[in-house]
């Protein structure tokens, strides 16, 4: 019925709802009415579907034309602002050139009105240099915290660095970070697949001409200085040469001929470098003698004494620090020094450090604190071992002299004293039976 819940499995709805001011109008006819779109819904829905479809092909071709890399979104930069900042000359060179550049005056003094030191802002140009893209220097799009994380320094120190790198012009600065638009936000999701509101600067790194010309210059003068001998020795025998013959050969015989012409057996043992140092009696490097054999020997014996100092690159290193700090090797052995070492470390109350970064440094400052011209525990050991064998000698003298007394003077047989009462030497040393009360001779 009509008004009724009965028969209705929603009671609400059936009510009399559907009449309009128009007219009667039956339920049925309403719920027809209901489930058709409008004119202006079809226009809302068309118009919401284009408006996604223009978003995504603008956020395709927006990471499309900012080619962008990475696990972060970076802000694009207008194509005239990259092409008036100069590419560098690649990874390797540009930290030479920076280095060079904080080692001078300028860079020294911008590093001073800066509060930053020259090697902390290097540290930072060097991780720089590992984000920037090889070929061109440019994309260094990391946050200022990871920079310093990276660099071990603190965020205020990057802040700092960078404005020296920048008044240098090695470093400029391409876009400033910000917040995202909504598009872009939408750019960065689509590009990495999670939410990003901001985004860091944008830098790219610089060689100027200038620069790159004041690095190399030095580099240049000291190659064209350098010049071998085996280089002068060519270069005295083609004017010599020359000043003879313009082709020295036989021209009866090919030049190409092994018979004809000037041999290059002869010719390099005639000018061989063994052969002029035999000439003029010097060496190739003037000055390095050889080490002595028991310096050498010692160094050896302190290093595989002494683990903590097996870091050093040479044993030569050794060898230095041992001569320099007057230690007399021929006789201090490398145990004996390690063990007077160990000695002085005990009567400071010190103890060896599990690591050494810089063993010659190590080794340097703890011989020049000690006495080598005491006896050495090898001497000593020596000294202690003549005084023995010489307490031992006196011991057995003294021994010999008492079995030499306890001897018969009668017989020179070694017997008992008591005997010596009855001792008959003619009769080849026998002795007579005496009782209690004989006395003695």
């Amino acid at each position: 019925m009509r008004g009724m819940s009965q028969g209705s499995a929603y009671p609400e709805s059936a009510t009399d709802q559907a009449a309009s001011i128009f007219g009667a109008s039956h339920s049925s006819a309403a719920a027809d009415f209901l489930s058709f779109p409008t004119t202006a819904d079809d226009n809302a829905w068309d118009k919401a579907v284009r408006t996604a479809i223009a978003n995504v092909e603008r956020v395709e071709t927006l990471n499309a034309e900012s080619a962008q890399r990475g696990n972060s979104w970076a802000i694009p930069v207008e194509p005239g602002h990259c092409g008036r900042v100069p590419a560098w000359s690649g990874r390797a060179q540009w930290q030479r050139q920076v280095r060079a550049l904080l080692h001078s005056d300028t860079g020294a003094e911008l590093c001073k009105s800066n509060s930053v030191s020259t090697e902390a802002t290097f540290a930072v140009a060097v991780v720089h240099a590992g984000l920037a893209e090889t070929r061109t220097g440019r994309g260094v799009t990391a946050a200022r915290t990871t920079i310093a994380q990276r660099a071990g320094v603190s965020d205020t120190v990057v802040k700092r660095a960078r404005r020296v790198l920048t008044t240098l012009g090695v470093a400029v600065e391409l876009v400033r970070g910000r917040y995202l638009t909504t598009l872009e936000a939408m750019a960065a999701e689509a590009h990495h697949g999670r939410r990003q509101i901001r985004a860091a600067s944008v830098w790219a790194l610089s060689s100027p001409a200038d620069m790159v010309r004041a690095a190399a210059a030095p580099a240049c003068a000291t190659a064209a200085k350098k010049i071998t001998r085996a280089a002068r020795r060519t270069a005295a025998y083609r004017a010599r040469i020359a000043a003879d013959a313009i082709h020295p050969q036989k021209l009866s015989r090919d030049p190409l001929s092994p018979s004809g012409g000037s041999s290059p057996r002869s010719f390099f043992s005639k000018y061989s470098p063994m052969r002029a140092q035999m000439r003029t009696g010097t060496t190739n490097k003037p000055g390095t003698d050889p080490r002595p054999l028991h310096l050498q020997r010692a160094a050896g014996q302190l290093l595989a004494h002494a683990p903590a100092l097996n870091k050093a690159r040479h044993v030569g290193i050794i060898c230095d620090v041992l001569d320099s700090c007057a230690v007399d090797t021929t006789r201090w052995s490398g145990r004996d020094i390690a063990r007077a070492l160990t000695e002085d470390t005990q009567q400071r109350g010190w103890v060896w450090p599990s690591t050494i970064t810089d063993p010659a440094a190590f080794l340097r400052s703890r011989l020049v604190r000690m006495n080598w011209s005491k006896s050495t525990p090898t001497e000593l050991k020596v000294d202690a071992d003549r005084a023995r064998m010489a307490e031992q000698a006196t011991r057995q003298a003294e021994l010999q002299r008492r079995a030499a007394n306890a001897r018969c003077r009668r017989c020179g047989v070694l017997h008992a004293y008591s005997e010596r009462a009855s001792c008959n030497p003619l009769a080849g040393g026998g002795h007579l039976q005496s009782d209690s009360r004989m006395t003695n001779v």
